[in-house]
């Protein structure tokens, strides 16, 4: 059954929001009669069966609901530097979702080189992406965010940054799948020596993911893809 999100599912007969109605019926040309899954991305789903689609939008009537538990215990928060090339950006936070994230934040350093970013379609691309992968939780996409304005945050136990440069240990061995974990991605140049000062003095480890130089969005998701089958290999 094709998937739509809907921000509130309380209702039985609700109304798909205008970009979803669009797709549902010029895209898919759901007919009345015919049923979807509808999720809210924050763990609930519901059967529906549409009564209008039409000029007028796409209207459908609740059956059932279902509530889904989060499907990590810890979290997956990742902090990349946004890519130079925008779509690249964007594959990233595609396949982040389709594996397993929980948060993503564009992280401004002294070398990223985009320092503008649509969020806006970002969310879209993380929308779609969960409705693809069959998902009931919505990661969380934050505004792009100064590396010394997270480091203010409220920071999880588990901390580490990729490191090109210095001494570092690989990500396979340090990370522990039964703690939430934050993982930061540099840009292209990495970081510099006095952000990778600032984050071991917040307790981050360096880390390494594998022998060879990847680029950002590849790094960002061999981290992900790596915490996320070690959260499922326990």
């Amino acid at each position: 059954m094709h998937r739509f999100i809907v921000d509130d599912l309380s209702l039985d007969d609700l109304r798909l929001p205008e970009e979803e109605a669009h797709h549902a019926v010029h895209v898919l040309r759901v007919q009345p009669g015919s049923h979807v899954i509808l999720v809210d991305g924050r763990g609930m789903s519901a059967t529906a069966e549409v009564v209008e689609s039409g000029k007028k939008g796409c209207s459908a009537h609740v059956v059932q609901r279902n509530v889904h538990a989060r499907e990590r215990e810890v979290a997956i928060h990742l902090a990349v530097a946004p890519t130079k090339q925008n779509d690249r950006f964007e594959w990233f936070v595609e396949k982040a979702v389709e594996i397993g994230v929980d948060r993503i934040t564009p992280l401004m350093t002294e070398r990223t080189e985009r320092t503008r970013l649509r969020t806006d379609r970002l969310l879209r691309v993380a929308v779609s992406a969960m409705k693809q992968s069959q998902r009931t939780w919505l990661p969380q996409i934050d505004e792009p965010v100064a590396l010394s304005a997270l480091l203010r945050e409220e920071l999880p136990g588990q901390r580490f940054f990729g490191w090109c440069a210095g001494e570092h240990e690989s990500l396979v061995a340090r990370y522990q799948p039964t703690m939430d974990a934050l993982v930061l991605i540099g840009p292209e140049g990495d970081f510099t020596p006095g952000e990778a000062d600032a984050l071991r003095k917040h307790q981050f480890q360096a880390v390494s993911l594998g022998a060879a130089r990847l680029r950002t969005e590849t790094a960002a998701l061999a981290a992900c893809t790596w915490m996320s089958f070690a959260q499922q290999a326990r």
